[in-house]
């Protein structure tokens, strides 16, 4: 029998009206799970996903690791909480080399609520994990039968159908009968990418400004008095640029050596690379991604025009 590796990490998925409870407390209300696989659980933690950390990061993060390397697993599957679920999948999207699946899995609704979404989720996280379309394709994110890449998902609302994959779409469905794959990510990732969790062990602080009409530079001078080693600037559709009041305290910080690149608080679209231009084009990146790409990439090089490639890479 297959064997699945469990990170749990708390969040709605294992959330009741008396508070978060353990993944395998969970297991024993799905018995269906028993028939499918042997699970090995390690809790990184058990917190609700508003209080994940960086630490937190590296920690599920380098559990995923040991299990890519471990013979035995067949595949992996992070529990989660849906606030930061797309965060978390993205920074393990890019630094757990592996062809292994992961599957991160979470839900709307808590565990003991009339309509709990999780247990279905769950099944169906299984039922991903274990398909051999699933292999190669990057970490999933699976809610409401839907398969997501971890580049392009982002939590829109709280209802269960509440995650969208921005651009193209979703990659897939899991339904009664099958799993089943109508596209495949094609920018880098686990197995392809440059960044290795084994060779993190700090990340850089990165701090995203948001752009907005009558703003200036305060906060952005604010983040690197505080010590940002990198900004990403949340601006405006399509280009990404911040609005004309904060653009020259910008443009200095870009100057003095700290880069910031520009992501487009639309959600929608790439920015156009620029080569002369001194700021990195986050290419179709939403700001809080294009934020965990510059913080992997800081730990390699801080040359924007390496960085910008990077960008146009993943």
């Amino acid at each position: 029998m297959a064997v699945i590796k469990i990170i749990a990490t708390g969040g709605t998925i294992a959330n009741t009206g008396h508070g978060l409870i353990g993944i395998d407390e969970v297991l024993r209300d799905i018995p269906q799970a028993k028939a499918m696989a042997e699970f090995e659980v390690f809790e990184a933690t058990r917190v609700r996903s508003g209080a994940i950390r960086l630490s937190h990061w590296l920690d599920v993060a380098r559990a995923a690791n040991a299990a890519a390397e471990d013979s035995r697993i067949d595949g992996i599957i992070v529990t989660h909480g849906t606030f930061t679920t797309e965060e978390t999948a993205f920074f393990l999207h890019l630094c757990v080399r592996t062809e292994k699946p992961i599957v991160i899995v979470a839900s709307q609704r808590k565990h003991d609520e009339v309509g709990n979404d999780g247990d279905r989720n769950m099944l169906d996280a299984i039922r991903l994990v274990l398909s051999p379309d699933a292999r190669g394709k990057g970490v999933l994110v699976t809610l409401h039968e839907e398969i997501h890449s971890a580049r392009e998902v982002v939590k829109t609302n709280q209802r269960p159908g509440g995650f969208l994959s921005l651009r193209g779409g979703i990659l897939g469905n899991i339904e009664d009968d099958q799993v089943s794959f109508y596209a495949t990510p094609t920018r880098r990732h686990t197995f392809k990418s440059e960044f290795d969790i084994r060779a993190i062990d700090v990340l850089p602080r990165v701090d995203v400004i948001a752009a907005y009409v009558g703003g200036d530079d305060a906060a952005a001078q604010a983040c690197v008095a505080a010590g940002a080693k990198g900004l990403v600037i949340s601006g405006y559709a399509y280009n990404g640029r911040p609005s004309a009041d904060q653009l020259p305290g910008i443009e200095k910080i870009a100057g003095s050596g700290i880069p910031v690149v520009y992501s487009n608080r639309g959600g929608q679209g790439r920015i156009p690379v620029d080569w002369n231009d001194p700021f990195i084009q986050g290419d179709s990146l939403i700001p809080h991604k294009a934020r965990i790409l510059l913080m992997l990439g800081l730990t390699k090089t801080d040359d924007p025009k390496e960085l910008q490639r990077m960008f146009n890479e993943y």
